[in-house]
């Protein structure tokens, strides 16, 4: 990486040089498939703090058929987010709204329902623009560039709210998101941004990095982005989501504004080498965990085919202590991990294979929903325990790391 995608310099200390890995959705039909590798390295700039991955992988092989649907996640959020948007004072249900990185259009449906009538989403994954687009909504197939935002202006006109949920991480050109989103903005414009809060990664901890997440925004970095567009932030709230999500809305000043300066940076800095201080220590507590369970005579199974849990069990080489991943998505199920190439399967199989220990690798809000679903495992002794951050149901010794 020759520069931060954020302020442009080149002062970078190495976090965590985690070796080279599939890419954590791309499902296997065998476990014989050949799998292309990356190099997965997680750097703290030490100008502006930005946490971010060092060379990406090309968005072609990431994002042309993407498979992962928004709507496959529970998102108990939704609602409030889009009770904000209706409190907006300056915008009516006849104002331009864009969402970029609208995936299938879970969240444009939404305000769709809501009676918003101006509704327009960008997303570049092939699979489920088009999943939208069969839904009715109006959605381009196309990544967010500044010909893409002159093309909508020259369509549509300015956007009176600009939408980003669950996006910004995955932008390896944040400059050139910037130029676009003040292109189609109109002067007074508001935005929303939903990003994963990196805060809670430091200090939970949670590992789970993943290889489309290329920036690890926290408060202090996500203002610095938007300063530097132009967008005066007007509120700010986290919630549990994925993790922990950090929720910002701005106001577009039609100008750049100056950055603040970081007075957090000395403990940012501190708390991002402690972050790579305990990551052996947590690999050998979660590593001697499943062994001395699986030496008893136990059998694991893990919950959840996700990316999150996908990149952990590769990073730390979890797979010879699990017997497979179970998943509620017919279209994962059948299929096998990248990377550990554990075979996914049914929810009933927890049962079937008599598993006594099964790690959730859900989301935590939804994690009370898939235990509701299995009352016969933990009638005959199995137990449920977390593996992702923020729950509360993590296993004994994570809080003492």
């Amino acid at each position: 990486m020759s520069s931060c995608r954020l302020c442009q310099k080149k002062q970078f200390l190495t976090l965590l040089d985690l070796g080279a890995h599939p890419i954590a959705h791309h499902f296997l039909n065998s476990p014989s498939e050949e799998e292309y590798r990356h190099p997965v390295t997680l750097c703290f700039c030490e100008h502006c703090g930005l946490i971010q991955l060092s060379n990406p992988i090309p968005g072609e092989l990431l994002y042309t058929n993407y498979i992962c649907f928004s709507s496959w996640k529970y998102q108990p959020h939704i609602p409030h987010l889009v009770q904000m948007i209706e409190d907006f004072t300056d915008l009516d249900k006849s104002s331009m709204v864009l969402e970029v990185g609208s995936n299938d259009g879970i969240f444009l449906d939404a305000l769709h329902h809501k009676g918003f009538e101006k509704l327009v989403g960008i997303e570049p994954a092939h699979d489920v623009c088009h999943f939208a687009q069969q839904k009715g909504l109006n959605v381009i197939c196309s990544y967010f560039t500044p010909q893409t935002a002159e093309d909508f202006v020259a369509t549509y006109g300015k956007c009176d709210l600009f939408i980003s949920r669950q996006m910004l991480e995955h932008i390896s050109d944040l400059e050139g998101f910037q130029k676009a989103m003040q292109i189609v903005l109109s002067p007074g414009g508001f935005v929303v941004f939903e990003v994963p809060n990196f805060a809670c990664n430091l200090d939970a901890p949670d590992y789970t990095i993943w290889e489309e997440h290329v920036n690890y925004f926290i408060p202090e970095t996500l203002a610095l982005f938007l300063s530097q567009a132009g967008i005066q932030i007007i509120h700010k709230e986290t919630t549990v989501f994925s993790g922990g999500a950090l929720i910002v809305i701005g106001q577009y000043l039609g100008y750049p504004r100056l950055s603040p300066f970081f007075e957090h940076m000395k403990t940012l800095r501190e708390k991002a080498i402690r972050y790579r201080e305990r990551w052996p220590v947590f690999r050998n507590a979660l590593i001697q965990y499943l062994r001395q369970h699986k030496e008893k005579g136990g059998k694991v199974a893990a919950y959840g085919a996700g990316a999150r849990f996908c990149s952990l069990v590769n990073f730390l080489n979890l797979g010879p202590y699990i017997e497979f991943i179970v998943d509620d998505q017919p279209e994962k199920q059948g299929k096998y991990m990248p990377g550990s190439k554990l075979p996914i399967l049914p929810g009933n199989a927890l049962e079937e294979h008599s598993i006594d220990l099964c790690l959730l690798a859900v989301n935590a809000e939804s994690e009370d929903k898939v235990i509701a679903k299995h009352p016969e495992f933990q009638k005959r002794g199995g137990e449920f325990v977390s593996v992702l951050p923020p729950s509360d149901r993590l296993p004994h010794f994570w809080r003492q790391i």
